[in-house]
């Protein structure tokens, strides 16, 4: 991956990021709370996945790419530590709302997930911007 293409990527996976949290946010109104959960999850990792392309880092599994965010963002102290613990709780949430049919989700267990994912999406944008990915 070229300087070029790098930056092409993570502007598309911010868009994809962005498409994910206003999908959540319209499953949600549509009273669809484990799918706008899963949505969110996948907004979230998204802008992580924007993240690390900024590091030429391409993860191959979800667990692997949470990993490389701490060792690069985290431990370097440019993102603070409860973005782990916000990280791990999404890609939790979203496996239950994906694959146990039993577990039911309440429009205020679907906000808060959202309300995490814009979050974390915001830090990252952040980043990005004063690292000069972003204008």
């Amino acid at each position: 991956m070229n300087e070029k293409n790098r930056r092409q990527n993570v502007l598309d996976e911010i868009a994809r990021g962005e498409q994910a949290l206003r999908a959540a946010e319209a499953l949600l109104g549509l009273g669809l709370n484990s799918d706008a959960i899963s949505r969110a999850y996948y907004a979230a990792y998204h802008f992580l996945r924007a993240l690390l392309l900024t590091r030429g880092i391409e993860p191959k599994t979800h667990a692997g790419a949470i990993s490389q965010f701490s060792l690069e963002f985290v431990r370097a102290g440019l993102l603070p530590s409860s973005h782990n613990r916000l990280l791990g709780g999404l890609q939790r949430m979203r496996e239950l709302a994906d694959y146990d049919a039993a577990v039911q989700f309440s429009e205020d267990d679907a906000k808060s997930e959202i309300e995490d994912a814009r979050a974390f999406a915001m830090e990252a944008q952040g980043l990005l911007t004063r690292e000069g990915w972003l204008e």
